[in-house]
């Protein structure tokens, strides 16, 4: 089987599976906070356990992250991991923006300048090819 390159649709498959997975972290992350448990040890696991799974929020988080597989699945089958896997790393902005605006967390300039890193990286990752079939393409 061979693996397609990345084209636009692929990647915005890519975005729309970071789109997603941002959705069911805050929901997951909401449900979590309101337990009303500020910090979890052994003396309040149970307690802690008891009120996470009684939560709508978070079963709606876990319902999407399953959901959110398949298309991770789809996206798998269509370019190598090596590809995937670093584009897919807009979460990685998509999740502080949304806890910014939907959680009101405070993300601080070392934390954007990292988030800055990240966006370069993905653009050089989506940008490259495979060296021999660079050289394969050019020699044929």
């Amino acid at each position: 089987m061979r693996k397609s390159h990345l084209t636009l649709k692929i990647f915005l498959l890519i975005i729309l599976n970071d789109l997603i997975d941002t959705t069911a972290q805050l929901l997951m992350k909401k449900g979590l906070v309101r337990t009303g448990i500020d910090s979890v040890n052994l003396g309040n696991i149970t307690e802690f356990a008891a009120r996470s799974a009684s939560s709508p929020f978070l079963w709606l988080g876990i319902f999407v992250f399953a959901l959110n597989f398949f298309v991770w699945i789809v996206i798998l089958y269509k370019v190598p991991l090596s590809i995937a896997m670093p584009v897919g790393s807009f979460c990685y902005i998509f999740i502080p923006v949304c806890a910014m605006l939907f959680l009101h967390e405070e993300i601080s300039l070392v934390r954007w300048a990292g988030i800055i890193c990240i966006v370069l990286g993905i653009h050089f990752v989506a940008q490259s090819r495979k060296p021999a079939q660079a050289e394969l393409q050019a020699d044929g």
